[in-house]
């Protein structure tokens, strides 16, 4: 299994945070969050290779890890038209199954993801946004050549195609993948659920100084 990890441009990251982080803020919050994702799918066995779909080259040169892939993604098209390219890059690789994942997950711990792997059997496994309906996280056979819909209710139209078309599905409820950092008011809820005893999450509290 291949994992894809889309990342924004750092320059237009986390924009709906810009009230109360300032440009840096949101790079370095970004930064964070990719760096803690990366570090729980490198140390998944299942995941044989981590595509970083991003045009921040400079930044994927830091990583020194052979399961990392870049690929850039083109500007002239959204997130749902760069993932179906890459998903059809992908099957042309001969990789059988497909783990699309958000970077902007601040509660996403390794075992989550586990989870998420070890539901998956047949066809499309997927998790939703709590807030909003969107699509955090999901897994698909690569061989049924689903097209992609991300954004606002999206978990309703992944789960409507799959269903036209056949596709076996598998709606999961994971808490640490259902919690996606979006706007102002996410910001405020990370902080006030976060702890100080919370070593891994303590950097939250360091961004927000």
């Amino acid at each position: 299994m291949w994992a894809v990890i889309p990342i924004n441009s750092f320059l237009k990251t986390m924009t709906r945070l810009s009230k109360i982080l300032d440009q840096n803020k949101r790079i370095e919050l970004t930064k964070m969050m990719a760096d803690r994702m990366i570090n729980n799918l490198t140390n998944i066995p299942e995941i044989e290779k981590i595509v970083l779909l991003t045009n921040e080259s400079k930044w994927v040169k830091t990583y020194h890890n052979n399961k990392i892939i870049h690929r850039k993604d083109k500007t002239s098209i959204d997130l749902k038209e760069n993932i179906n390219l890459t998903a059809d890059w992908l099957y042309q690789q001969g990789v059988k199954q497909m783990l699309y994942v958000s970077i902007d997950l601040p509660f996403a711990e390794k075992n989550d993801l586990i989870e998420l792997l070890n539901q998956h059997t047949k066809g499309l496994t997927i998790v939703e946004a709590k807030k909003d309906g969107g699509t955090n996280a999901l897994i698909i056979d690569l061989s049924y050549l689903m097209r992609f819909q991300f954004g606002k209710h999206s978990f309703e139209k992944h789960i409507r195609t799959a269903e036209s078309l056949g596709i076996q599905t598998n709606e999961l409820q994971i808490e640490g993948l259902s919690f996606d950092l979006d706007d102002v008011e996410d910001w405020k809820d990370l902080i006030d659920r976060n702890s100080e005893s919370d070593l891994a999450l303590n950097q939250f509290y360091e961004i927000r100084k």
